[in-house]
């Protein structure tokens, strides 16, 4: 059994610390390259071919990359997805943001300051890194996707849930989810040690439980 842990928009594997690192089993993914994808089912079906993920893994991801797990359990019965600071539904999403998203030439730096939500300035240094690698095509049209994206409100494998209280980008859940009473919207990095205590629990339960 494998813990594939995707990044978030924009983001890659470099937002997940050291303490994911002590992590076992897991294999931190990257975006693979853009290749025109343009829904939500599109890349999460390029991501089970690229990574050969089956039905004895677990999968979870930050914000894109936790929708992205959720969209993964509709086409293979995996374990368990993990989600962290992410939703089951696009209604979780502010609302405020759809109005970006129908900004075909809005800039990676404007979404830098919607979704590093000031968490810190070592947040903001790290996503400014991250985003002048990312590919902007892959950004702008995964922006859109996920206020097009249907959900998977309920998934047939076990869902651990983990969010910061404060989250202005994706709603923290009213139940169902480990709230971090000060975090916002990148709780991997914020709270990495948190987070990585969160996903250990849940791989060692499942270990457990298999």
């Amino acid at each position: 059994m494998t813990t594939y842990l995707l990044p978030g928009l924009a983001a890659d594997a470099s937002m997940y610390g050291p303490a994911f690192k002590e992590l076992p089993d897991v294999t931190f993914v990257e975006w693979p390259p853009y290749k025109g994808e343009k829904s939500i089912k599109d890349i999460s079906i390029r991501i089970i071919r690229h990574y050969n993920i089956n039905s004895s893994d677990i999968v979870g991801g930050s914000s894109l990359g936790g929708i992205v797990a959720s969209e993964i359990a509709k086409y293979i019965a995996i374990k368990k997805v993990i989600l962290i600071g992410s939703t089951l539904t696009p209604e979780s999403i502010n609302p405020v943001l759809k109005n970006l998203s129908v900004l075909s030439e809005i800039a990676p730096t404007h979404l830098l300051k919607t979704f590093a939500d000031r968490t810190s300035l070592l947040t903001e240094n790290q996503l400014l890194k991250m985003f002048r690698k990312s590919d902007n095509s892959f950004v702008k049209t995964m922006f859109t996707a996920i206020f097009e994206w249907d959900g998977n409100p309920t998934p047939k494998c076990t869902i651990a849930h983990i969010h910061g209280a404060k989250d202005l980008v994706i709603y923290p859940p009213k139940t169902g989810a480990t709230l971090i009473p000060d975090g916002r919207h990148l709780i991997a990095i914020s709270h990495e040690k948190k987070v990585a205590e969160f996903i250990n629990k849940n791989i060692t339960s499942q270990c457990c439980d298999s």
